[in-house]
């Protein structure tokens, strides 16, 4: 017998709730008027994930505690700050220079988050298979989404 579990790309799963472009450039303008701080909701909320794709970006990372990440952009500084582990982290977004620049850096950081996420994901799934199951076939398709077919014995 065989099973297929499909690893869709995380741009379409990731919870929903973070803020859209515009929204965050509208909260990153207005930052000045907020005591020089934007807060920008974002779809991190695995603090070992974001600290890893921010030094593979060439960003500098200070981690004070599992719910507080500071980092300092060419174009602002952001500290990631969440309520609890698990949550998803708030951005502080702080000393912005070049808005559109700030967010271009931000979306590319966002997209390779999700990679890492997926990739994660994907080394669960195929290392922790229970006894009797195994890899019939893997197939990644045109939008990155991964379809494993386990066969089941």
């Amino acid at each position: 017998m065989s099973a297929s579990a499909i690893l869709i790309p995380l741009a379409l799963s990731i919870i929903s709730g973070a803020l859209s472009a515009s929204d965050a450039r509208k909260r990153l303008a207005a930052a000045p008027q907020n005591n020089g701080v934007a807060q920008i909701e974002t779809r991190f909320n695995d603090a070992s994930l974001l600290v890893k794709t921010l030094n593979e970006h060439g960003i500098q990372t200070f981690v004070e505690s599992e719910n507080r990440i500071i980092t300092q952009f060419a174009e602002g500084r952001i500290t990631y700050i969440r309520a609890s582990e698990g949550a998803p982290f708030i951005m502080e977004v702080s000393e912005v220079g070049d808005i559109q620049c700030l967010l271009d850096e931000l979306e590319t950081i966002e997209t390779e988050y999700q990679g890492n996420v997926q990739s994660y994901t994907y080394e669960r799934v195929v290392n922790n298979l229970p006894d009797g199951m195994t890899i019939e076939s893997e197939q990644v398709l045109d939008d990155n989404s991964i379809v494993i077919t386990l066969n089941v014995e």
